[in-house]
Order: C-alpha cells, then sequence, then structure tokens
C-alpha cells in the first residue's frame, strides 16, 4: 500500500481538479490548497511555513523559500519554462525533483495565437483597427496569402509542431529547427539544426520562434539576420523575448523590410513606455498572454491537471515521473 503524501498546491485549481488531485494522491493523503494574489505574493516565511511537513508542492514558489523546507521532495511546475528554477541565482536544492508541462499544456493554445497573429498581419487587420477607432475609411494595400508559403518554425515540439499542423490547412511548408533532426515530426516538411537556421531566413515568408531561453538562442535575432528575412516577411515570438533584438527589430519595422512582426514576449519584459515599437505600425505587442491557463484557458488547466495527476500517482507508488527537469 502506497504511502499517504500531504501536497501543497499554489495555484487556482478549480474545485474538479483538486478532486482528481486528491484521488491521484490516494487515501490518507492531505491536499492543501493556498492561493496569493498575482500582485501580492506569500512572504517567504509564510510560503516556508506552509510547506513545513510537505512532500509536493504543485505550483512555482519562489526558490529563496524552497531552499530553506526541509521536506519537500518534489515541485511540480504548472509552467513550461523551467528559468525561475534553472537559470536563477539560487541553485535548485539538491535532491529534489523538479517536473512541468512542457509538450503537453500549451500548444494547442499558443498555436492558436500564432495562426491569429499570422493571418491577422497577412490580412491588414491591425490596420484597419486603428482606422476603425478614427472612423478612416481606407484601403490598407495588397494582403499576403499563405498558399504555397515557406514557414520557418524555430522550436519543433509540442508548441512548434502545433502550430505547424495548425498552419497545414493553409497549404504552406513548415520547417523545423531543432536539435533532433533525425526523429519524424508531423507537420514539417524538412528539418533543421540552430546553425542551418540563417541560411532559411530570405526564403521564409513566416518565421516563429516558440523555442525556450537557451544560451544558444539568446539575441539570435539580432540586426544581422533581420535584414536577411525577406522583404514584406512576417515575424511572431512566442517563446522568449531575448530570442529577438527589439531596438534592431524597430529599426527594421519602421524601415518597411517586413509585413509586420507579432511579439507576445519581449526583452526586456514589458518594454519601456518609450520604446517606438509601442507605436510601430506594424508592430502587435501581447502582455505574455499567448499561453494562457488558470482563470483563462480551462482546456490549458485540464492539461495541466492530467500531467499533475499522473505524475502523483507515480510519485506515491514509487514509479518514475514523466516532464522531469531536475
Amino acid at each position: 500500500m502506497s504511502k499517504p503524501v500531504n501536497v501543497l498546491v499554489l495555484v487556482p485549481f478549480r474545485e474538479h481538479h483538486l478532486q482528481q488531485i486528491r484521488e491521484a494522491a490516494g487515501p490518507g493523503s492531505t491536499v492543501t490548497q493556498v492561493i496569493s494574489p498575482v500582485a501580492h505574493p506569500l512572504p517567504d516565511d509564510e510560503l516556508v511555513a506552509l510547506m513545513d511537513g510537505v512532500d509536493v508542492v504543485v505550483g512555482e514558489p519562489y526558490p529563496s523559500a524552497l531552499v530553506r523546507t526541509t521536506t519537500v521532495r518534489w515541485v511540480q511546475q504548472t509552467w513550461a519554462g523551467t528559468d525561475r528554477y534553472t537559470r536563477g541565482p539560487i541553485p535548485f536544492p539538491e535532491g529534489m525533483r523538479l517536473t512541468n508541462v512542457a509538450g503537453t499544456a500549451y500548444g494547442h493554445i499558443i498555436s492558436q495565437y500564432v495562426v491569429g497573429q499570422v493571418l491577422a498581419l497577412a490580412q491588414n487587420l491591425p490596420t484597419y483597427v486603428r482606422q476603425q477607432q478614427r472612423a478612416y475609411w481606407h484601403d490598407a494595400g495588397p494582403v499576403m496569402t499563405l498558399e504555397g508559403a515557406e514557414v520557418l518554425i524555430f522550436g519543433a515540439g509540442d508548441l512548434g509542431g502545433s502550430t505547424a499542423r495548425r498552419l497545414a490547412s493553409f497549404d504552406v511548408r513548415c520547417t523545423g529547427v531543432c536539435r533532433d533532426v533525425d526523429r519524424p515530426r508531423e507537420g514539417f516538411a524538412r528539418l533543421v539544426r540552430l546553425d542551418e537556421a540563417e541560411s532559411l531566413l530570405g526564403a521564409s515568408d513566416v518565421v516563429v520562434n516558440c523555442l525556450p531561453n537557451v544560451p544558444e538562442t539568446v539575441g539570435w535575432l539580432d540586426e544581422r539576420r533581420l535584414r536577411m528575412m525577406r522583404e514584406g516577411s512576417i515575424l511572431v515570438n512566442v517563446g522568449r523575448g531575448n530570442y529577438v533584438d527589439c531596438d534592431a527589430l524597430a529599426d527594421v519595422l519602421a524601415q518597411g523590410r517586413l509585413r509586420g512582426a507579432a511579439l507576445d514576449v519581449t526583452y526586456p519584459e514589458p518594454l519601456p513606455a518609450d520604446h517606438p515599437l509601442w507605436s510601430e505600425p506594424r508592430c502587435v505587442i501581447t502582455p505574455h498572454r499567448a499561453g494562457v491557463a488558470f482563470g483563462a484557458c480551462a482546456a490549458t488547466e485540464d492539461r495541466i491537471c492530467a500531467v499533475t495527476c499522473e505524475n502523483l500517482r507515480r510519485f506515491v507508488a514509487g514509479k518514475p515521473l514523466t516532464h522531469v527537469v531536475i
């Protein structure tokens, strides 16, 4: 018989999700939910006290509090990105496990965002929205067809793959940028490594970044490479903001070289209020909301809960966890 565990949930799962988590934890286990407003996170001392006697934390506790715990054995993130724990100044506690929901939870909704932004820019919709605000009736000029378009997607996992599959109905040809080019991936006509991607910028009608924050991609799309992009092409960034040099992008857009850009992430984030991209008519900026979950997208919540419950069942049974980061 499995030993009962104590689970602390720090995210706003709905009651039916909490019930699933209780069932996954098994008889005798406790599941406690504590939610603090985003604007007023729990102080470290209070969070440390809450984690006393807890085996499993579901959510994203601050590393400064996590390193002070003595009983937590595993943290199940509800995010895909792990920068808080893997790239921050405070090392993740030795001997503690870390899992996330990468490859499962967010591809369905982020790919919807990407397709929506590509279509909007192709059809001049941002321009028409601005014109409507001024009651201005004017032809915004030629549109862009996706039929036969070349799409270069940085990242061929859940996000990139979902995007490629959604775009397939528009008869585009997708090339994916990834480390493992030998494993077939649905939706991609071709797979290339990062060092080959630069040569494809000039032939791509749409460039999409879905990559996580890794050293080799920081600042990758700099001014030189932005100017290598095909004239009249579209850029969408839903990966990490530091993939694109936003200052250089502002210059390139102002010169009319690109049809447009959609940024759900920027560097820094948010951009300073006086940054030229805010007023650039060819740029659409959203506040890091492409991959929404709690309170915004029930389907994403369901996916996060499914990963959490599967891992809880594995944890109490002493089996290997999935989505392991550390």
